[in-house]
């Protein structure tokens, strides 16, 4: 049952999420694990929006999968990020370090999911 929803959800074959880890996870390492049928992750982290928009670019040449881009909101390049994140029509956004309601529209618009990370329960009942 869990495999299918979430495979469902994110057009992915297996239920496997890589992690976003900051100047780690980035287009080689999201790509392949796309194209082994989990979803990639591109981890945004505090990079600077060209950087990013760069990833971004790769991972598309090396996969025609799904791949998401971790986005932390506390960094100082988030509004630019959030607009790279929905001109490229990412599957999905994975934030953390806040809140992403700023952003939700913009997202939404382009029917990329969102699935935002929490640090408490009443956080988790505002997502």
């Amino acid at each position: 049952m869990f495999k299918t929803v979430v495979c469902d959800i994110c057009n992915i074959e297996y239920p496997i999420f890589q992690g976003g880890m900051a100047w780690v996870s980035d287009a080689s390492l999201a790509s392949a694990v796309s194209n082994a049928g989990g979803l990639g992750i591109i981890a945004a982290g505090n990079a600077p929006p060209d950087y990013v928009k760069g990833e971004i670019r790769k991972a598309k040449k090396h996969t025609d999968k799904p791949f998401g881009l971790n986005e932390l909101l506390m960094s100082p390049y988030v509004d630019e990020v959030a607009e790279a994140a929905s001109d490229a029509n990412i599957e999905i956004v994975i934030t953390g370090a806040g809140s992403p309601a700023k952003y939700m529209p913009l997202w939404q618009e382009k029917g990329i999911k969102v699935n935002p990370v929490v640090a408490s329960t009443a956080m988790a009942k505002i997502a």
